[in-house]
């Protein structure tokens, strides 16, 4: 604005002084005027005439005083005051306006209501488009985060009581002699212990995982043994289920990863399609190598979960269960595949899940070749 305002100022001047000229060759004859216009246009040639011409009549072309010229400034930078005060008002309107709207939305966020947004005025710089447009996002964040913590702090309660009580029900019932103090008892009670023991190590992993502290141990380890490893360790379950275990990973292949953690993830992915596949069914494994990285397969025949793409995005929820099968009494304790997901994100990959061909679900843990998890030994995700 001040460049605008002083440009005016010198325009102004200009305009004067041409005026000031045009009025003086209006004072001159006619064949006077028409000489020295003729004259001006080469002026260096043609110095001498046009010096005799200004001798004659100079008291026409005498400059205005130094006084008279800040006058005339001065007027003129009265005149433009009124116009760079109102444009100075829009453009802080155009500015004021944007920022007021997230600040109104700060202080609503401030206050609980991570549902406020601030409009993205089209008519604002493109910087506080931007602006509006990022804290949306970070309100957005905030509010699944929200609600995620009060619908997990829900689920918790609810998951660590039923098997609590039920402890503590078989508890009193052996005091009151209601049941026999045998082993068969203890054990009853020493399974529901054993319950609330994995939502607890899960809890933490997923805590750990979500605040950037889970710690990884990265080495490069044989697939097909790490597989059959962790099929050895879900045997008593995939006998008593009658479940059939197959690993289709070449002897060749190798992963880099944490092999504990990953251990883990597949063992989770393991014990969730025996639970879902069905007594005399099949899981089978493999490892597929990609242009960016290897994924490990896990497929199952079972009817755990519907071809329903909803199903399917919010497989990895914390605590969801699927209404036809993914109930309470078939044991699990709804955090294992929201842990494969911490998991493969703290490894800078990810899991999906999709339907198979003839029924039965897919699940796929992505790890990339390269990146801050891959490239060291160690690394606090």
């Amino acid at each position: 604005m001040a460049i605008a305002a002083t440009a005016a100022v010198q325009a102004g001047m200009w305009g004067r002084y041409n005026y000031l000229e045009a009025k003086a060759e209006s004072k001159l004859p006619p064949g006077v005027a028409a000489e020295m216009r003729r004259l001006e246009i080469e002026p260096e040639k043609n110095a001498k005439r046009l010096q005799e011409i200004y001798a004659m009549y100079g008291e026409l072309f005498a400059p205005p005083s130094d006084t008279e010229d800040l006058i005339v400034q001065a007027l003129l930078s009265l005149a433009i005051v009124p116009f760079v005060v109102a444009f100075g008002l829009i453009l802080a309107r155009r500015i004021v306006r944007p920022v007021s709207h997230v600040v109104a939305a700060a202080e609503s966020v401030a206050t609980g209501r991570f549902s406020a947004r601030a409009p993205v005025l089209e008519a604002a710089p493109a910087e506080l488009q931007r602006l509006a447009m990022h804290f949306n996002k970070m309100a957005q964040r905030l509010e699944a985060y929200d609600r995620e913590l009060h619908d997990s702090s829900a689920a918790i309660a609810h998951e660590l009581r039923t098997p609590l009580t039920a402890a503590m029900g078989r508890l009193q019932g052996i005091l009151d002699r209601v049941f026999p103090y045998e082993e068969g008892q203890i054990a009853t009670v020493l399974d529901q212990l054993e319950q609330i023991q994995r939502i607890i190590g899960d809890l933490q992993v997923l805590s750990l995982a979500q605040g950037g502290r889970l710690h990884l141990q990265i080495s490069e380890f044989a697939a097909r043994q790490f597989v059959d490893e962790r099929i050895h360790w879900a045997s008593p379950a995939l006998q008593a289920r009658g479940v059939r275990a197959v690993n289709h990973v070449d002897v060749g292949q190798t992963v880099r990863a944490d092999r504990t953690r990953l251990g883990q993830a597949l063992s989770a992915l393991i014990d969730n399609a025996v639970r879902y596949a069905g007594d005399g069914g099949i899981v089978e494994i493999d490892l597929v190598e990609r242009d960016l990285g290897v994924e490990l397969i896990v497929r199952d025949r079972g009817t755990g979960v519907s071809s329903d793409d909803k199903d399917f995005s919010r497989f990895f929820e914390r605590f969801w269960r699927s209404e036809q099968s993914r109930s309470r009494h078939a044991g699990g304790t709804g955090l294992g595949l929201s842990v494969v997901q911490a998991i493969c994100r703290a490894h800078g990959g990810h899991a999906s899940a999709s339907a198979r061909a003839g029924g039965g679900a897919e699940v796929r843990i992505c790890l990339p070749y390269t990146g801050a998890a891959m490239d060291s030994g160690t690394l606090v995700a």
